[in-house]
């Protein structure tokens, strides 16, 4: 077997002293802005969590809601037209305050992230194994014997089979569920200590899409990393994560450890995803719950909060005031909402709702059976 020539990745000796408790990313007040020519979209708008080592945080929402903005404003790899402000700490120090190269030597030795599109991700015309053994070579003095090895071990490791011919062959002649595969085993070559997984499960039926989520798991036990996992599926992260964030408009309305969010949603956005998860005990071709309307615009986001235009329990107050991030009943969770499910005060504001027939904002409500029905005609 061929030897490494054991080197030091570029500014490893930052982190050899990193302390092993505490959180290991903190994110305050992140805001990340594009200019466009009709004006700054306020895409990521003050969001704040904390990581463990070793934990799984789930970010959740609709496509636009700032979900994948966020963990590239954390990763540094964002457009020359952003502009992020806010702190993000990495093992207690600082990161991000510049760009692009202050970055690279937390790339793939630190933290690491799995893209939505293989396809797109992976070159098309370079060879799988060298894919794999670019990144160990940039960041380790190792021989390219050692690497090729250790790509056929990675590539092993995540359940591809005939892995050392697959070494040999391009992107194109593998499925898309072995695309992904070959996605994590190029994040985890370097041993990252966070790992971000953006919407990993997209455009894959639902057998494969299984054994991804699997695989990230399998992985994350076994090395003790972090996850940051993205997605628009509540059902991906229920049993798959400690906490989750929902996100709708750029902000986190609702935030807590995963069973508590399940047990005791209090955010009417929150309440509306699981409402729109098909159900198996469902008959054949049942009517799936949509959210009526559709997500403002945000380079001139309205006043008040930004989901009333959407909620069933909107009030006036909604429409001129915003509702402030507050602690719930349960250690860890809070919420961004004055008429919470679960609340006499959101009860209330739904029943007022009902015999309207309408919310504050004018949005159509009914209820038929048990379920509320939201912007349809009365």
């Amino acid at each position: 077997m061929s030897r490494r020539k054991r080197g030091a990745a570029p500014g490893s000796e930052r982190f050899a002293d990193a302390p092993l408790d505490g959180s290991l990313l903190e994110v305050t007040d992140v805001k990340t802005q594009f200019k466009t020519p009709r004006g700054l979209v306020h895409a990521v708008d003050g969001v704040s969590f904390s990581l463990e080592r070793g934990k799984t945080i789930g970010i959740v929402g609709e496509s636009g809601c700032g979900k994948s903005v966020l963990s590239r404003s954390i990763m540094g790899l964002l457009p020359r037209n952003a502009v992020r402000h806010g702190s993000v700490t990495f093992e207690g120090r600082e990161i991000g305050k510049s760009t692009g190269n202050s970055m690279r030597q937390y790339w793939g030795t630190q933290m690491a992230m799995v893209f939505q599109d293989p396809m797109t991700s992976l070159n098309p015309v370079m060879r799988i194994g060298n894919q794999i053994m670019e990144s160990l070579r940039f960041h380790f003095d190792v021989t390219k014997d050692y690497a090729e090895e250790t790509a056929l071990a990675l590539l092993n490791s995540v359940g591809i089979p005939e892995a050392e011919r697959r070494l040999r062959e391009y992107p194109h002649q593998l499925s898309g569920g072995m695309r992904q595969r070959v996605m994590i085993a190029i994040a985890l070559a370097c041993g990252p200590k966070l790992l971000f997984a953006d919407e990993p499960t997209t455009a894959l039926d639902v057998t494969v899409q299984a054994q991804i989520l699997d695989l990230l798991q399998e992985q994350q036990r076994e090395r003790f990393m972090a996850m940051v996992l993205v997605t628009h599926d509540l059902g991906v992260v229920a049993g798959r994560t400690d906490d989750i964030a929902v996100m709708y408009a750029g902000r986190v309305v609702e935030r807590a450890p995963t069973r508590s969010l399940f047990e005791q949603t209090r955010h009417p956005y929150t309440e509306a995803l699981l409402k729109s998860i098909p159900k198996l005990g469902q008959p054949s071709h049942s009517k799936l719950d949509a959210i009526a309307g559709r997500p403002p615009d945000l380079v001139k986001p309205p006043r008040g909060c930004k989901f009333a235009a959407r909620c069933p329990y909107a009030q006036p107050k909604c429409i001129t005031d915003e509702p402030e991030l507050v602690d719930a009943e349960t250690p860890g969770h809070a919420f961004r909402c004055f008429f919470p499910v679960g609340s006499q005060a959101g009860a209330e504001a739904l029943a007022r709702n009902l015999s309207a027939g309408e919310t504050a904002t004018g949005l159509p409500v009914r209820k038929e059976g048990e379920a509320v029905l939201t912007g349809v005609t009365v």
